[in-house]
């Protein structure tokens, strides 16, 4: 027994038969690796392989990265596998990539999920604000207890530091004038990273 398939070209009906409980092949689910490890620090880049799982030719991958869009693409080379280096940005933890294979019909096989980890450079960071104007303060102290690390705000009034998780107080002070200072006891830093921005209050008599 033969089922109907039909096709319509300019108009007209053609009718192609295909044996019974026949399917169409599509490529099977491409396998993602990653050639350099799947951890990465933020701001860095990641290399991403996509290989054919067999079955049929694969031309080219459809992937993306956080999301399943799918929205970029890469051809195949010979073997059938692919490479790509991708930015990670900032954004920490685990994080998902998603590739389909492509053949040279254009044929979808099934989606593949991967995923790779990106570690924080930076456990805390922030600005130092003035609370009055909340505008940055440049040149503001900021320390990190128990720890004791001090570094001193940029003209951003930036301030990072590299810490292990746990439980800290941060202080800021400037000079002046006015002279500004803050402190915030308890704060807790785990190992995806905190960032805050610390308000500077006026001192009494400043």
């Amino acid at each position: 027994m033969t089922a109907s398939l039909v096709l319509s070209v300019a108009g007209s009906t053609l009718v192609a038969s295909a044996a019974a409980g026949q399917s169409v092949r599509v490529p099977l689910p491409p396998v993602i690796s990653f050639p350099n490890g799947d951890s990465v620090v933020e701001g860095g880049q990641l290399a991403i392989r996509f290989a054919a799982n067999g079955g049929a030719s694969v031309s080219s991958y459809r992937y993306s990265v956080d999301g399943a869009s799918l929205g970029s693409v890469i051809a195949a080379g010979p073997d059938g596998a692919a490479d790509v280096t991708i930015d990670v940005g900032d954004l920490s933890g685990e994080r998902p990539v998603y590739a389909v294979a492509v053949d040279r019909r254009g044929r979808l096989s099934p989606m593949t999920r991967g995923s790779f980890t990106v570690s924080v450079m930076w456990s805390l960071r922030g600005r130092a604000l003035d609370m009055t104007t909340w505008l940055p303060v440049v040149g503001a102290t900021i320390r990190l207890e128990p720890v004791g690390i001090e570094v001193v705000t940029g003209p951003d009034g930036g301030f990072q530091f590299a810490v292990d998780p746990g439980l800290y107080t941060l202080t800021g002070t400037y000079a002046g004038p006015p002279s500004l200072s803050a402190r915030v006891e308890q704060l807790e830093i785990d190992g995806q990273g905190l960032r805050l921005d610390l308000p500077l209050f006026p001192d009494s008599g400043s």
